[in-house]
């Protein structure tokens, strides 16, 4: 394990102690050798999808692109995280990543109290173009809200949502960026990692995928403790 991954899994380790009461969590860390057999495909697979370096990295193969904007262009892998409240990941966003499509992010699912599917939340990163200048995070909420700029390039970040007032709260390095009361989403089923194959080949970074149930001043002092965490990162990586 890296001095990085040992720096953040202290101060999350503290953040657990200090607030034992309101989290129960789990962290995939994505050492070497770590399993990745509880994922599995969604939509598509990606041309790869393994731990390189102490890091998740999946890997876009353009050339396997159908086109023209295709369901299954979306590829990604996903994960069964039943009656989670809360995830995070950490994501590298490259400077690279400039052209005019949609490269990676997190997706979930969300379940209302039936357990019925709620909502389709997503934070992901788009490229810029031609008759788009902008380039940053977006979020999906039955519709793309403007992009937001509150990331670094060629960096982690940390991204991140909470079922919280029957809808969605939205992060992003630990400032809550949108949030939204109608979907009558009160945890999450599943969460994806994915990326759009547009043509172009590349690779996506993740780390540090948390997931669980926090009650709201759980999640304060999670997101407060993982941002000092991410800024440790920074200095080291």
């Amino acid at each position: 394990m890296n001095l990085s991954k040992l720096v953040k899994l202290a101060v999350l380790g503290s953040a657990f102690m200090t607030m034992s009461s309101h989290a129960t969590l789990v962290t995939k860390t994505f050492d070497n050798g770590d399993s990745l057999a509880d994922f599995y495909v969604d939509r598509a697979a990606p041309a790869s999808f393994q731990i390189i370096g102490n890091e998740l990295v999946m890997g876009i193969d353009g050339s396997t692109s159908t086109g023209g904007g295709s369901f299954y262009d979306t590829q990604g892998m996903k994960l069964d995280i039943t009656g989670s409240n809360y995830v995070s990941v950490d994501m590298f966003i490259d400077s690279a990543w400039t052209n005019s499509e949609r490269f990676a992010g997190l997706w979930g699912v969300g379940r209302d109290a039936a357990n019925s599917i709620s909502s389709y939340p997503i934070l992901e990163f788009q490229g810029a173009g031609v008759t788009d200048p902008s380039a940053g995070l977006a979020i999906w909420d039955n519709a793309w809200v403007d992009l937001l700029t509150l990331f670094n390039l060629d960096e982690f970040n940390t991204i991140a949502y909470k079922a919280a007032n029957n809808g969605v709260q939205y992060f992003v390095n630990g400032t809550m960026v949108y949030s939204e009361t109608a979907s009558a989403t009160t945890s999450f089923g599943e969460v994806i990692l994915n990326a759009k194959n547009d043509g172009n080949s590349f690779d996506v970074r993740y780390d540090n995928l948390t997931y669980g149930v926090v009650s709201e001043p759980g999640a304060i002092a999670l997101l407060g403790l993982g941002m000092l965490a991410m800024g440790l990162r920074r200095r080291k990586s």
